[in-house]
C-alpha cells in the first residue's frame, strides 16, 4: 500500500509539472490563425477571375467587412478595389470583387482589426500579402514554345490551366453612303456624303477613331461624336461621324479606346456602293460566345465546339494563359 501511495504521489507531482505545458499546447492550438489563403502570398499567376479566399482553423461566426481590404498597384501606388461582398462558408472566407481582376497587375489582401469572429475566437491580428495577375501568351505556349507548355503541364494539370478570350466591345458598324451625283437625272449634281454609325458596350468605353482606307492608305479620319438625346440601350453606346468626298469603294477602320487611350477592341468592314443605286445602306453586327470569358484547357479539350469558337472569335496573340494553384 504504501508503494502504490508514493506511485500515485508522483503521478500527482509529475502532472503538476506537465499540466501548464499542456495546457499551453491546447491553447496554442485552438488560437484563431490562419490555414492557408488561395490565391497563395506571392503568386504569380493568379487568374482574374479568381475567388479569393482564406481559410481559418475555426468556422466563422461573424465578419467585420470595414477591416478587410483590397487594392491594386499601379504606378507604384495602392489604390482601393472595389469589393463587392465578403461572406463566409464554414471555415473559408471568400472575398469577390466588384468586377474581374486586371492583367497583368500586383493586389494586396489586407485585414486591419477584429476582422473575423470564429468559434475559437477573434482573428485581430494585422495581415497583409500580395499576388500578381500576370499571364503568358496563348500563341506562345501553343505555337512558339512547345518546352514551356510541357513545363507548365509538369507543374499542373489541365483543369488548373486557364484561358482568356479577350472583350470585345462593338456590337454593330452601320454606314450609310450617298455617291456623288444627282438623285434625279433633273436636279443639280452634289457631293456624295457618308454617315457611320458605331454602336459599342458602355463598359470601358472613351472613344471611337475611325479611318477611311484605300489600298492601305489613309484617305480621312476622325474621332466619332457620342449620341445624345435619344434614348440609348442599356449598357450601351452609339457613335457617329461623317465624311464627304470619299470614294465609292473603301475599308472602314474602326478603334475602340479606352480612358487611358488603349485600344480594347477594333474592326475593318469592306464597303462597296451597290451598282445603280444613289444611296447604300450596309450594316454589320457581331456576336461572340467566348468573349470576356476563361475557359481551363480541360474545357477545351472536353469541347472541341469551344475551342473551334475561342480561336475562331479571337487572335491566338490576343488570348492569355493564367494558372490556378490548388
Amino acid at each position: 500500500m504504501k508503494k502504490l501511495k508514493g506511485i500515485g504521489v508522483a503521478f500527482i507531482l509529475l502532472l503538476s509539472i506537465l499540466m501548464p505545458a499542456l495546457n499551453q499546447s491546447v491553447s496554442a492550438a485552438a488560437a484563431p490563425r490562419i490555414d492557408h489563403t488561395s490565391p497563395a502570398a506571392n503568386e504569380q499567376n493568379v487568374p482574374i477571375d479568381t475567388d479569393i479566399r482564406i481559410y481559418f482553423n475555426s468556422d466563422i461566426r461573424g465578419i467585420s467587412s470595414q477591416y478587410i481590404k483590397l487594392f491594386e498597384k499601379s504606378n507604384g501606388t495602392y489604390y482601393d478595389f472595389p469589393i463587392k461582398t465578403v461572406k463566409k462558408d464554414g471555415e473559408a472566407l471568400h472575398i469577390l470583387p466588384e468586377k474581374s481582376l486586371g492583367f497583368n497587375k500586383e493586389y494586396m489582401v489586407q485585414f486591419n482589426g477584429p476582422a473575423v469572429d470564429l468559434q475559437n475566437g477573434t482573428y485581430n491580428q494585422h495581415l497583409s500579402y500580395t499576388f500578381q495577375t500576370n499571364y503568358i501568351d496563348f500563341y506562345e505556349l501553343m505555337v512558339v514554345n512547345e518546352g514551356r507548355l510541357m513545363n507548365m503541364l509538369d507543374t499542373y494539370a489541365p483543369r488548373q490551366i486557364k484561358a482568356f478570350a479577350p472583350k470585345r466591345y462593338i456590337n454593330e458598324i452601320s454606314v450609310i453612303h450617298k455617291k456623288t451625283g444627282s438623285l434625279k437625272g433633273d436636279q443639280a449634281s452634289f457631293n456624295g456624303i457618308t454617315n457611320i454609325d458605331i454602336n459599342t458596350k458602355s463598359e470601358d468605353v472613351a472613344s471611337v477613331h475611325v479611318d477611311i482606307m484605300k489600298n492601305d492608305n489613309i484617305l480621312q479620319k476622325g474621332y466619332a461624336s457620342k449620341v445624345t438625346g435619344t434614348k440609348a440601350s442599356k449598357n450601351q453606346f452609339t457613335f457617329d461621324i461623317g465624311f464627304s468626298n470619299i470614294p465609292d469603294f473603301y475599308d472602314v477602320r474602326v478603334t475602340v479606346l479606352n480612358n487611358a487611350q488603349q485600344t480594347i477592341d477594333s474592326k475593318i468592314i469592306k464597303f462597296a456602293a451597290e451598282d445603280g443605286k444613289a444611296i447604300t445602306s450596309f450594316k454589320e453586327s457581331y456576336k461572340y460566345k467566348t468573349a470576356g470569358n476563361g475557359y481551363t484547357f480541360h474545357e477545351l479539350l472536353s469541347k472541341e465546339s469551344l475551342f473551334s469558337d475561342l480561336l475562331s472569335e479571337s487572335l491566338m496573340q490576343d488570348i492569355k494563359v493564367q494558372v490556378e494553384d490548388r
